[in-house]
């Protein structure tokens, strides 16, 4: 009974005393004044993209700020995969972005450059921090953009092919053409039995690779065996 009543009287005092020292330091400022707004996670965006989009919603105590309006804010911007915001007492905002990952380059057929992400979706234009060690991908469609990155990648994860060699895919009407892989051969898959054609492409190249041969260019569009084009000098 004794211990109840000590707990009961040191609970509200130890809640007090905080806010005694709150108030000492404050006095002069709102309650739980905002300070500071810490942001992590950037790297395509800048911490000034961040404040230009949350800045309206910032406000003198950090009781008002309003969080699901930052998150909404910062969550709209195209570069964004999602973002947690919280408040951090007694004085800041903590902003924690993900961004989304630059993961292939597109190119459509008018020229145009499109950054997709690790769903294959476009996000954004290349601009000038380009983005190395991505495969590019050559069609006309973006649903055809998104279907070639997943066909890569299911292929990759298979361990058919290492995502990493590859520098091109060029799609048409169906017809998928792979260039890297080694050396900068140029694998032809055409429209059908893609993956099996793959399997047996890479296969055909194991094997001049132990015969010392360099190869230019391997046609694997036919039901047995393939066609190797030699590479000169």
């Amino acid at each position: 009974m004794k211990r109840t009543l000590y707990i009961l009287f040191l609970a509200p005092l130890c809640v007090l005393s905080i806010l005694t020292i709150v108030y000492l330091f404050s006095k002069d400022e709102p309650l739980f004044f905002l300070k500071n707004v810490k942001i992590s996670g950037v790297s395509q965006l800048s911490e000034r993209d961040i404040m230009g989009r949350v800045t309206p919603y910032l406000k003198d105590s950090l009781l008002k700020v309003d969080i699901v309006k930052i998150k909404e804010a910062i969550t709209d911007h195209p570069f964004v995969r999602e973002v947690r915001v919280k408040r951090a007492y007694p004085f800041s905002v903590v902003i924690d972005v993900k961004e989304k990952v630059p993961s292939a380059l597109w190119v459509k057929n008018d020229g145009d450059i499109f950054v997709l992400d690790e769903s294959g979706e476009p996000y954004r234009k290349m601009g000038k921090g380009a983005v190395k060690g991505l495969f590019i991908i050559n069609a006309k469609e973006k649903a055809d953009a998104a279907s070639i990155f997943r066909e890569v990648n299911a292929w990759s994860k298979e361990g058919i092919m290492k995502k990493e060699t590859l520098s091109e895919v060029a799609y048409n009407e169906g017809n998928i053409t792979l260039f890297g892989l080694d050396d900068g051969v140029e694998i032809i898959l055409g429209k059908e039995d893609q993956r099996k054609r793959l399997k047996r492409a890479v296969a055909v190249l194991e094997d001049a690779k132990k015969r010392g041969l360099l190869i230019k260019c391997i046609d694997a569009r036919f039901e047995k065996g393939a066609i190797i084009q030699e590479r000169k000098g």
